[in-house]
């Protein structure tokens, strides 16, 4: 059972129904780490804002942006955050196999271009602390600068969802399927 329950919009102050009200106009519904966030509400509008931007503006294709956010789930230990990712990553073209390299802890390994690049480049961020020169560049001269960029704020956003789901232990959600090996 999760730690801190959900907060509804009704629970909500009247001046507070604006964060929720632009959450659901980003996302479609609250679930996941913005329910609790919302405790919160306008810390919740601020991650929601920054999360929108990774997701939704920042312009490398889908595919690659959920490899990023599937490793750095996996890096973390986080089941919602995976689980709700690799369905997402699935939708985007990433296949199962590549999603089950990924949550078994085995990829880079047997992966290929950007997402053996990436998957790597979360390893280096997440295990070493550190991002090596080769891996830097490599990243530089395939998406560019600012890019890159934004390629460090989605593994940032998505540790502080970890964060979030884990400190509090947000459960799945009614039919989601446990993606990560115990």
């Amino acid at each position: 059972m999760a730690r801190l329950s959900a907060v509804t919009r009704d629970q909500l102050a009247a001046e507070d129904h604006q964060y929720w009200d632009s959450i659901v106009g980003t996302r479609g519904s609250i679930r996941g780490p913005y329910g609790v966030l919302l405790h919160s509400p306008k810390l919740a509008a601020r991650v929601a804002d920054t999360g929108a931007f990774v997701r939704y503006e920042f312009t490398i294709p889908e595919n690659l942006k959920e490899m990023v956010i599937i490793a750095t789930a996996k890096e973390m230990h986080s089941q919602y955050e995976f689980s709700a990712h690799a369905k997402l990553a699935r939708a985007a073209g990433v296949s199962d196999e590549t999603i089950k390299a990924v949550a078994d802890g085995t990829a880079p390994a047997g992966l290929s271009g950007d997402e053996a690049l990436l998957v790597g480049y979360v390893h280096e961020l997440l295990r070493d602390h550190k991002v090596s020169d080769a891996t830097y560049k490599a990243l530089v001269d395939r998406f560019g600068e600012q890019d890159t960029l934004h390629l460090a704020v989605l593994v940032g956003h998505y540790l502080l969802v970890a964060q979030v789901l884990m400190t509090v232990d947000v459960e799945l959600a009614e039919g989601m399927v446990a993606e990560l090996p115990e």
